[in-house]
């Protein structure tokens, strides 16, 4: 008698109604539509972040291969990339793990480098001129600036 009162009453039946499934649906769709340009933003930001940090690790990396080598590295920008030159800005550049062939790196997701100038760092590390490279993302604009101070030192603002 107890499994009748149970059955009468709705308890045991399985599986969910075509209302049911449409009222989820319909909150997921709306989910979705409110979170993707927050996701979209955040994505563009990251990226932005992200090569600002590549390019200020590949700008570390001239200042300590101008002290290991006992001599200035030009860190030239040109065309969106950049490249060491071990010797000063008229020597032939520098071929190593990350470049291509020309010697450039290129920075993730087609983001690309400008500078104000070419900094050079010395055997003691320090950087003439000072410069600001500023990093641009393709998609929307987006800039972040990496300085070079006087003493050698890479950060990002």
């Amino acid at each position: 008698m107890v499994s009748e009162g149970v059955f009468a009453l709705g308890l045991a039946r399985r599986g969910f109604t075509l209302a049911e499934l449409l009222v989820v649906m319909a909150i997921l769709g709306i989910i979705a539509a409110t979170s993707t340009p927050w996701m979209i933003t955040y994505w563009r930001s990251a990226t932005l972040r992200a090569a600002a940090e590549e390019l200020t690790a590949g700008l570390n990396r001239a200042r300590h291969l101008a002290i290991s080598q006992n001599q200035s590295v030009c860190v030239e920008v040109t065309g969106g990339q950049y490249r060491f030159r071990v010797g000063g800005c008229g020597a032939a550049f520098w071929t190593g793990a990350g470049t291509g062939t020309n010697g450039f790196f290129a920075l993730a997701n087609r983001v690309t480098v400008a500078a104000n100038a070419n900094p050079v760092f010395d055997y003691l590390g320090a950087a003439t001129p000072a410069a600001t490279l500023t990093v641009t993302n393709p998609q929307g604009g987006a800039t972040r600036n990496v300085v070079v101070s006087a003493s050698g030192r890479v950060q990002i603002q």
